[in-house]
C-alpha cells in the first residue's frame, strides 16, 4: 500500500516536472523564433506553452509582443491584459496563504501587489482589510473594505445598466 502511494506520488511529480519543462521548451522556441523575426511561428510556440500551462504569464506576454510586431495591437492588448490578470491572481492567492499562515504583514504586501496589478479586485481590497484588522489597524482596514465595497457596488450598477440596455434592445 505504502509503495503504491510512493509510486503514484513519484509519477505525479514527474508529470508536473515534465509539463514545466515542456512549457519552458515551447517558450524558449518562441523566443528563438521572435529573435529570427518569425512572429507567426513564435505565436504558435507560445500557444503550445499556454496550452500546457495556462498560468504561464511569460508565454502570454511574449505572444502579445509577437502580435504587436505583426501590427495586431488590439489583439495584443488582450494578451497583456491576461498577464495582469494572472499576476493579480497570483499575488491575491499568495496573500490568502500568508494570511492563513498568520503573517498579516506579508499578506498585506501581497494584496498591495494584487491591487497594483488590478485596482478593481474587490476581494484583494477585502482581504487586505482583514489583514490590517488583524494588526489592529482598524481605520486602514475600514478604508480597504470601503474601497472594495465601492468597486463591488460599481460592478453591480454597471451590470444592471447592461441588463437594462439589453431589455431596451428587445423592445
Amino acid at each position: 500500500m505504502v509503495l503504491g502511494i510512493i509510486v503514484l506520488a513519484s509519477l505525479i511529480l514527474v508529470s508536473i516536472a515534465g509539463a514545466v519543462q515542456s512549457t519552458n521548451v515551447w517558450s524558449h522556441k518562441g523566443s528563438e523564433l521572435m529573435n529570427s523575426e518569425k512572429y507567426d511561428e513564435a505565436i504558435k510556440a507560445y500557444d503550445k506553452a499556454i496550452e500546457i500551462n495556462p498560468l504561464d504569464s511569460r508565454a502570454w506576454y511574449y505572444r502579445g509582443v509577437a502580435l504587436s510586431e505583426l501590427g495586431k495591437f488590439d489583439e495584443a492588448q488582450k494578451y497583456f491584459a491576461k498577464v495582469k490578470e494572472i499576476n493579480s491572481k497570483t499575488w491575491y492567492n499568495k496573500g490568502i496563504a500568508l494570511g492563513k499562515l498568520g503573517k498579516p504583514d506579508e499578506a498585506i504586501k501581497a494584496f498591495d501587489k494584487a491591487i497594483e496589478s488590478n485596482p478593481q479586485d474587490s476581494y484583494a481590497w477585502y482581504y487586505k482589510g482583514v489583514a490590517l484588522n488583524e494588526l489592529g489597524k482598524s481605520d486602514e482596514a475600514q478604508k480597504a473594505w470601503v474601497t472594495g465595497k465601492k468597486i463591488e457596488s460599481k460592478a453591480w450598477h454597471n451590470k444592471g445598466l447592461a441588463i437594462l440596455k439589453l431589455n431596451e434592445a428587445d423592445l
